[in-house]
């Protein structure tokens, strides 16, 4: 017996009112039976709790930290005593990173944030400003800082704010700079601020 052109219709068009409203009821069954995806797409450790810039107090010498709210997207690194290798190697990383977001890298600002005193060395200070002429310096004091920095210091470790202050992601020198740019590359196209 061959389906007439009309019941054909009705069932195409029944299929098509009818999957939204399956995939709705099975999501949320999925979702209230306790299942979670599991892994990320975020490369960096994504803060069980944010950080909050303004909770931080650093001392910052120049850059949209200093006299103003940030409205970017910042990464800001953190050291202890003088730039060893891993800092170096992350400062690179950073600066490379920002080169290759193109139109998009006026939209992220770099920090260096020596931890205590400014053990930077001359050396290092004269580097950095010649090698990296848009990297804003700053300070700290170990006690404003959070136990998941100073877990981290001997690897130099880096968080990502969002322009409304939030540290959401911390990073350490150990990670493929590549791994950064992916995250950053998300958060820049899915972002209406900043």
């Amino acid at each position: 017996m061959i389906m007439s052109k009309q019941n054909s219709g009705r069932i195409i068009a029944s299929l098509i009112f009818l999957t939204p409203i399956i995939v709705l009821l099975s999501s949320s069954a999925m979702f209230y039976s306790g299942y979670t995806p599991e892994g990320t797409v975020n490369k960096g450790t994504l803060m069980s709790e944010p950080i909050q810039l303004s909770e931080l107090r650093m001392d910052i010498n120049s850059g949209p930290l200093k006299d103003e709210f940030p409205g970017k997207w910042s990464i800001v690194q953190f050291v202890s005593g003088d730039c060893q290798d891993k800092c170096w190697d992350t400062l690179y990383s950073s600066r490379q990173i920002n080169i290759r977001l193109a139109k998009d890298s006026d939209r992220v600002v770099r920090y260096l944030i020596n931890v205590d005193e400014s053990n930077l060395s001359n050396t290092s200070l004269e580097m950095i400003k010649n090698e990296y002429p848009l990297l804003n310096i700053g300070k700290i004091d170990s006690a404003s800082l959070p136990s998941v920095i100073t877990e981290k210091l001997q690897e130099s470790p880096y968080i990502l704010f969002d322009p409304l202050g939030n540290g959401i992601l911390i990073y350490d020198s150990t990670l493929p700079s590549g791994e950064l740019l992916k995250d950053l590359k998300k958060v820049l196209q899915n972002s209406k601020i900043g």
